[in-house]
């Protein structure tokens, strides 16, 4: 089944942030055969343009993290790397860019871990 990720990457992992308010919804996708990758797309579920930044960074700090961020009404990504497994993915939504408080920080290392 395709998705916005593209052929061969499988859900591995969706939340609702901040909580059951759902303000957004983050996913996280695998590709688990060669070669082996992660995937995120970040949605907007408010239904209003909102300043959004997804960013996801391999487990491996030689290699660059993948990032996509502007004013968007319907999602962030899909952003993707490579060597993917326990990659490091940040979704912030807010206002604007410039607003110091975020409706949205998320940080954490995508499913599967050792």
């Amino acid at each position: 089944m395709a998705n916005l990720c593209g052929s061969g990457y499988l859900l591995e992992y969706a939340e609702q942030l901040p909580d059951s308010r759902r303000f957004g919804t983050l996913f996280t996708y695998q590709k688990k055969t060669s070669p082996f990758a992660s995937c995120a797309i970040f949605d907007n579920n408010l239904g209003t343009a909102k300043y959004m930044k997804l960013k996801l960074c391999p487990n491996q700090l030689s290699k660059p993290c993948s990032v996509d961020e502007g004013t968007f009404s319907q999602y962030a990504g899909p952003v993707r790397v490579a060597d993917g497994m326990c990659a490091e993915v940040t979704a912030i939504m807010k206002n604007s860019k410039s607003a110091t408080t975020a409706l949205i920080d998320r940080q954490f290392h995508v499913p599967p871990c050792n």
